[in-house]
C-alpha cells in the first residue's frame, strides 16, 4: 500500500487561520479548534516553524519523529521545524493553546547575535514533552494569553511591538532556564538568585549609560569574575550578553521612531560615535542600523 505524502504546514497558513489584524506577523497564538480543525488523524505533517502546545483539558496522542506522546491536562509539548508528526487521537473535550513562531521572531527579539543556545535547546530533541510542572505551565499560559492580547491590533497599545518583544524574550529565557535546570545538578543558592535579580534590575536602569560589566559588579560590591560566574550559572548567559540584549531591544525601538536618526540613537544609548553603534548593531543583527530602519517590520 502506497504511503500518504507528508503535508507541509506553512506559517502563512497559520496566519490565515487566526484573526485578520496582527500587530506582529512573526508569531501567532491559536486555540485547539483553530489549530487542528483541518488536521486529519494518522496523516503525516511537517511544520516550517516552532511550536509550543499547552494542554488545558482532555487527552490526545501524537507521534513526533520516532517518539509517541500521550498528552493530558497540564502537559506542554515543544516542536521544532522539519520534524514529521502525526495525530493519532484527540478526545472530544480536548482544549489547548498553541504558540507558533518563526525564526524571524526569535531574531527580532534579540536572540540572533550568537549561535543560539535557546534554539539549540529546542533542537536537541525532535520535541520535548513536559509533564507534572503546573507552575511552569501556568507561567507559560499567562504569557501566551498576554501575547495574544498584545498582538491583536484592535487593542490600542502604543508600545505594542516593544512589549511583545520583551514578553517573548521572557518566554525564551524561561524555556532556556527550564532546559538548563533539568540538565544541571548545580542549583543556584538564594544569594546567587538575589545577585542575578539585582543585576538584571540594574541593567534595566543603566543600560543607556553603562555598557561595561565592571560597572554592574561595582554596584553589587562583587568582583566582575564572580558576577560572570553567577549570571552564567543562573541565566545560562554572560552578563555582557544580557546587557547587549537590553541595549539591542531599545535600539530597535528607537530606530523605528520617526524622528530618531542613527546618530541620535547612538548618542541616546551612550555610544561614543555612530560608527561604534553601527558596528555593535550589525554584529548582533547581521544588518546595519540604516538597513533595519528602512525595513517595514510592523
Amino acid at each position: 500500500m502506497k504511503s500518504s505524502p507528508i503535508i507541509l504546514l506553512k506559517f502563512s497558513d497559520l496566519l490565515d487561520a487566526g484573526i485578520s489584524a496582527y500587530r506582529n506577523k512573526n508569531f501567532i497564538i491559536l486555540e485547539e479548534s483553530d489549530a487542528q480543525s483541518d488536521v486529519m488523524l494518522n496523516q503525516f505533517y511537517k511544520t516550517g516553524y516552532f511550536g509550543l502546545m499547552l494542554v488545558e483539558a482532555g487527552e490526545s496522542c501524537y507521534s513526533v519523529g520516532d517518539y509517541r506522546y500521550e498528552m493530558e491536562q497540564g502537559d506542554m509539548l515543544f516542536i521544532v521545524p522539519g520534524e514529521n508528526f502525526k495525530v493519532h487521537f484527540v478526545s472530544k473535550d480536548f482544549n489547548a493553546k498553541y504558540l507558533f513562531f518563526n525564526t524571524q521572531m526569535v531574531n527580532d527579539a534579540g536572540f540572533n547575535y550568537r549561535s543560539n543556545d535557546i534554539i539549540k535547546s529546542f533542537s536537541n530533541h525532535p520535541s520535548y514533552l513536559i509533564k507534572g510542572n503546573q507552575m511552569f505551565f501556568n507561567r507559560l499560559k499567562n504569557y501566551t494569553v498576554e501575547l495574544a492580547h498584545l498582538n491583536d491590533i484592535r487593542n490600542t497599545i502604543f508600545y505594542g511591538n516593544e512589549m511583545i518583544w520583551h514578553l517573548f524574550s521572557l518566554i525564551m529565557y524561561e524555556i532556556e532556564e527550564f532546559f538548563r535546570q533539568t540538565k544541571s545538578t548545580s542549583i543556584p543558592t538564594s544569594r546567587e538568585e538575589t545577585i542575578t535579580t539585582d543585576f538584571y534590575l540594574l541593567v534595566q536602569s543603566y543600560y543607556n549609560k553603562h555598557h561595561d560589566v565592571q560597572f554592574y559588579a561595582d554596584q553589587l560590591h562583587i568582583s566582575r569574575k564572580y558576577l560572570s560566574k553567577v549570571v552564567k550559572k543562573t541565566m545560562g548567559r554572560t552578563p555582557k550578553d544580557i546587557i547587549n540584549h537590553v541595549i539591542l531591544i531599545e535600539a530597535k525601538v528607537l530606530l523605528k521612531g520617526r524622528t530618531s536618526n542613527i546618530g541620535l540613537v547612538a548618542d541616546l544609548l551612550n555610544f561614543k560615535e555612530p560608527a561604534a553603534f553601527s558596528k555593535f548593531f550589525k554584529k548582533l543583527t547581521l544588518k546595519s542600523p540604516y538597513a533595519y530602519k528602512k525595513e517595514e517590520l510592523f
